[in-house]
């Protein structure tokens, strides 16, 4: 009788208030906030230990009874970055929660039963090596009560999620993701949502892992519409750099770069290896590819004509998620969030200095500087630098993506965020992570002297408006301005007052070309 029950979508009330939902491996139980049901760490896939460590994601062992989801569960393994200017509690919570049933999801529907609703599902960033799904910042409340259900999800990272390692089925992080994507499809229906309306969004490494999902066969069917909020769709390694990557680890750890020889460090271990290997210790520039992360960060996607066939921009341009609606965005000051804490900015007092640090991005430095400083008079030499490593990182990737996505038949949408936080005197500006706050709508965690948006907190009529538009275009396609075409490139510019731009940033961006 049980396991016929387990066969049947199904909501039933607790005494306790609580709510049961039946997936496919088994009952959980979650609970009601308000006019919202949550359940927290439900798994798609099996603990990846013992054999399944380093091997793609198994299927969940069905599991008896009812299982608790009322409570946060671990998460994958991965070292919290240490404190700086700016609180990071409301994106990396206590940092690594132990335990081994760490492949999990989260969800917050408004209900189990009645209209199918849209799903959005959320991949968080943290440079392919940190974060976690389940965190202050990332509650999906606001969402439920919009109409839409939220899933989150955790996926493994660093070594374990993204290293080269011989014998290792390849992009293990994104493997998980298609996995959870696949979990989404076969169980969000007992949770209220619509399996055939699914909208995938993640900010940073998150949004780099949505072009990466756009451009994989593997992906397709499993979601309607895409949003990546500061991405990128040329974030991914070749064959031969995650090769150098490896190799390095394999010379400095002084083993094999075998699953045999990883398996043996524990998940402490691990992690203490994984900060052994810096990427001034790899020169990842080739001749085919530039580094992705210019000198900053190792992990990345790596094109195994697998399941990342090619460079996302390179099969979305061949018509990869061609059908999927796609909005996409960037912030006005991306990279101050990197460069501030470095002290490298302070360090760029004369044009000799900017000129040595952009020669690393581009190879006509001394031009490329002339463009910037025409466009922004004002900015000073360390400020004209960020504006160049927002560009290269993020702004001119996203047009580039934007571009080869409006030449398919699905629809296409551009945003700048500028919206200029107080934190650190202001000296931020718009900067990287900035948006996530409103999207989700979770203002007061993110205000305060060391608070993501500063002690003077943030609008909150922004907070709605772009809530709003991201479920606006969960639900229709549409977040409710212009299209994006090649010729008009139309942008709205979010800030206190939303403004579609034509074309904005055309001279800089033309700048870039046949460079980024």
């Amino acid at each position: 009788m049980g396991l016929l029950l387990a066969r049947i979508p199904s909501a039933t009330a607790q005494d306790d208030g609580g709510l049961v939902a039946t997936t496919e491996k088994g009952q959980v139980q979650g609970q009601r906030v308000g006019n919202v049901l949550i359940f927290k760490s439900i798994p798609y896939a099996a603990p990846p230990v013992g054999a399944l460590r380093f091997a793609a994601p198994a299927p969940h062992q069905p599991w008896p009874g009812v299982r608790d989801a009322t409570q946060r569960g671990p998460t994958a393994p991965f070292n919290r970055p240490p404190e700086g200017a700016i609180d990071g509690q409301p994106i990396f919570g206590s940092g690594w929660v132990k335990g081994d049933d760490y492949l999990t999801t989260n969800i917050w529907t408004p209900a189990l039963t009645g209209p199918a609703r849209p799903v959005l599902v959320f991949i968080h960033g943290g440079a392919f090596v940190l974060g976690t799904s389940d965190v202050p910042l990332y509650d999906g409340t606001t969402f439920a009560q919009k109409g839409v259900v939220l899933v989150s999800l955790n996926y493994r990272l660093g070594i374990e999620g993204f290293l080269k390692i011989k014998g290792v089925p390849s992009n293990l992080g994104i493997r998980d993701q298609l996995a959870a994507l696949r979990w989404v499809q076969a169980n969000i229906g007992r949770f209220g949502g619509d399996p055939a309306n699914v909208t995938i969004f993640g900010e940073s490494a998150g949004a780099m892992s949505v072009a990466t999902l756009m451009g994989s066969p593997a992906a397709k069917g499993l979601f309607r519409r895409a949003i990546m909020m500061s991405g990128s769709g040329q974030a991914v390694l070749s064959g031969k750099q995650a090769d150098l990557i490896a190799a390095k680890y394999a010379s400095v750890l002084k083993i094999k770069n075998t699953a045999e020889a990883y398996r043996r460090f524990t998940p402490e271990q691990l992690l203490a290896a994984q900060q052994k290997v810096t990427p001034k210790m790899v020169k990842l520039n080739t001749d085919e590819y530039a580094d992705p992360g210019s000198g900053t960060v190792l992990y990345f996607p790596v094109i195994d004509g697998d399941i990342v066939p090619a460079m996302p921009m390179t099969s979305v341009q061949q018509g990869a998620s061609g059908a999927s609606d796609l909005l996409l965005g960037y912030n006005s000051d991306e990279a101050n969030y990197f460069l501030i804490p470095s002290g490298l900015l302070k360090k760029i007092k004369s044009n000799f200095v900017l000129f040595l640090a952009v020669k690393r991005l581009h190879p006509a430095p001394a031009a490329l500087i002339t463009v910037y400083k025409q466009a922004y008079p004002t900015k000073s030499l360390g400020e004209l630098l960020s504006a160049m490593v927002t560009a290269y990182q993020f702004q001119v990737p996203s047009v580039q993506l934007a571009d080869a996505h409006a030449r398919q038949p699905g629809r296409t949408y551009m945003y700048e965020f500028a919206w200029p936080s107080s934190v650190a005197g202001g000296t931020y500006g718009a900067y990287h992570g900035l948006g996530l706050p409103f999207v989700f709508n979770q203002r007061a965690l993110a205000t305060g002297p060391r608070g993501m948006l500063g002690p003077g907190g943030g609008p909150a009529e922004l907070a709605e408006k772009m809530q709003d538009a991201w479920v606006e275009f969960a639900k229709t396609g549409s977040p409710g301005w212009a299209p994006y075409t090649t010729a008009e490139r139309q942008t709205m510019l979010i800030n206190t007052t939303w403004q579609l731009q034509t074309n904005p940033h055309a001279k800089e961006i033309r700048a870039w070309e046949g460079v980024r």
